[in-house]
């Protein structure tokens, strides 16, 4: 594999994740910020500042740059899921909590719903990377059995 391949092979899945990560990131600010402008009565003008989205999209970066360094197969591989799950979900807590020291600089009196949706959105990639481990442990007890008895049908 060239140079180039293993860059591309790195980058690709990063960029598919944080592309992701950022559109859902503003799609939950725009749906919040609607649910709380009906609720309150204020009103929402359905527009993101732009250090929000600058904010965004590092966050979504550095997910994704965390989620390939931690469940990719190219940097760490021999670690058990759950160490792997664990480190990731604790960067993603100093993450949220970075954005939240930042967004105290940031202009906005919508600033808070723009750190209910981080939270929320960092919340639920800490759910997902969960829902993996519990997935590849089903998987690989259903396979270790079938393993078995294919054994004992061979007499290995």
């Amino acid at each position: 594999m060239t140079k180039m391949n293993k860059l591309m092979a790195l980058v690709i899945p990063m960029k598919f994740i944080a592309g992701g990560v950022l559109a859902g990131l503003i799609g939950f600010y725009m749906v919040v910020g609607t649910v709380y402008a009906r609720f309150t009565g204020a009103e929402f003008d359905y527009s993101i500042p732009f250090a929000f989205i600058i904010q965004g999209a590092a966050l979504a970066v550095a997910i994704a740059i965390l989620w390939e360094v931690f469940f990719g197969d190219l940097v760490i591989k021999k670690w058990r899921f759950i160490t792997r799950a664990l480190i990731f979900n604790l960067s993603l807590i100093l993450l949220v909590v970075v954005c939240f020291v930042t967004s105290f600089a940031l202009p906005s009196d919508w600033a808070y719903l723009w750190l209910i949706g981080a939270g929320a959105i960092t919340l639920g990639i800490a759910v997902m990377s969960g829902l993996n481990e519990i997935y590849y442990r089903k998987t690989g007890e259903r396979y270790n059995e079938m393993l078995r008895i294919y054994k004992q049908k061979q007499g290995i």
